[in-house]
């Protein structure tokens, strides 16, 4: 073996020796793979779903849950979501140097009403005291604690940062819905039934009424 032969066969050996301490330290795995709520055997769930896409600029849109149609609703820069009002119209933040809130009407795309933005005008919705997200290490569990006592209704492993985010309850109260690190909604019955299925992919600052 001539000695450029042996170079990059050292050369070799020290990558699969980086790569196997990198598996073995960090770990390689994907996230976790769920059906989505529109095939034959999901359930119908109902609600409406708000959330942002983000682009040149961000667009709010509005998902009907029950048949999985969503449109555009409102598009600015910088945007967040402060949430759904009582009228069940959406309250949107537009930042950028703006700094307004916008409240409008998901079925008309309508400002219904326009005002300077004041922080903590509006506390965030608390999370429901009977639900409980945890993510440790790449593992993600939902809970339910109800009349029957307490029910995992999701858990799972993914890669170590794989983590829940937002959660709560269905207006119905069958279901519990939750966010993941991968920018999906889940949706899961409360009773233990079935689930979790996919409600949205590549979604942010989403908002379940």
């Amino acid at each position: 073996m001539n000695r450029q032969s042996m170079y990059w066969l050292g050369a070799a050996g020290a990558v699969v020796v980086i790569v196997v301490a990198v598996v073995l330290a960090f770990g390689i795995t994907t996230a976790p793979e769920f059906p989505s709520l529109y095939t034959e055997a999901g359930p119908t769930v109902e609600g409406r779903l708000a959330y942002v896409e983000y682009g040149s600029d961000d667009c709010v849109h509005v998902l009907d849950v029950a048949s999985g149609e969503s449109h555009e609703v409102y598009c600015d820069d910088w945007l967040h979501l402060e949430g759904w009002d009582t009228d069940g119209h959406l309250r949107i933040h537009s930042g950028n140097g703006h700094d307004y809130v916008s409240v409008v009407n998901p079925a008309t795309q309508e400002v219904v009403e326009w005002g300077r933005f004041i922080e903590g005008d509006v506390p965030p919705k608390p999370y429901p005291d009977s639900l409980r997200a945890r993510s440790d290490d790449g593992r993600a569990i939902l809970i339910h604690d109800g009349e029957s006592g307490e029910k995992t209704l999701i858990d799972v492993t993914g890669p170590r940062d794989y983590a829940f985010w937002e959660y709560g309850i269905t207006t119905d109260g069958n279901y519990a819905w939750v966010c993941d690190s991968e920018d999906r909604v889940l949706v899961v019955a409360l009773d233990g039934s079935g689930g979790p299925w996919v409600v949205a992919e590549g979604v942010s600052q989403t908002m379940w009424e």
